[in-house]
């Protein structure tokens, strides 16, 4: 059995449930990130989401969150022309502040999808396994929380 099937059939169920944009999109995921949790790059036409191998005993909703996160970005990027997408990808990996400001605006997004527990569950997850998090990496644990409230009062 191909090991990227588990996430190939996460991948296609948050397509299709959460992100019609990238319904015809060419996006790949595979087993392998070697430095990061997850992550996603663009070869050619196709995007990439790579994850870490430390994640193959995760539960279903700990990969959804993850992967939830990196359509995200995906979903963002393709709103911005080639030029402005190439920009932003160079701020990206040369600002701290860029970088941050980033992370913690797709987990807003992530949260607004309806996918704020399956990040929570991601952290945790995470954290038993040595990781930390700093504001860097996006929303802190208690600023999901909040917002996950604040969601529940305010369905749309």
């Amino acid at each position: 059995m191909d090991p990227n099937c588990r996430l190939n059939r996460i991948l296609h169920h948050l397509i299709l449930r959460s992100f019609p944009k990238l319904r015809r999109r060419n996006i790949a995921i595979r087993w392998g990130s070697e430095d990061e949790l997850l992550y996603y790059t663009r070869h050619a036409e196709q995007y990439v989401i790579a994850v870490n191998n430390c994640l193959e005993k995760a539960g279903r909703r700990v990969l959804e969150g993850g992967i939830a996160h990196e359509l995200c970005h995906i979903d963002s990027d393709l709103k911005l022309g080639r030029y402005p997408r190439e920009l932003a990808w160079d701020r990206y990996s040369e600002s701290y502040w860029y970088r941050m400001r980033e992370e913690r605006a797709t987990e807003w997004r992530v949260i607004e999808l309806g996918y704020g527990k399956h990040l929570l569950e991601f952290i945790r997850f995470a954290r038993r396994l040595g990781y930390t998090f700093a504001r860097q990496h996006g929303l802190f644990y208690a600023e999901i929380l909040r917002a996950q409230a604040l969601r529940a009062q305010n369905p749309r």
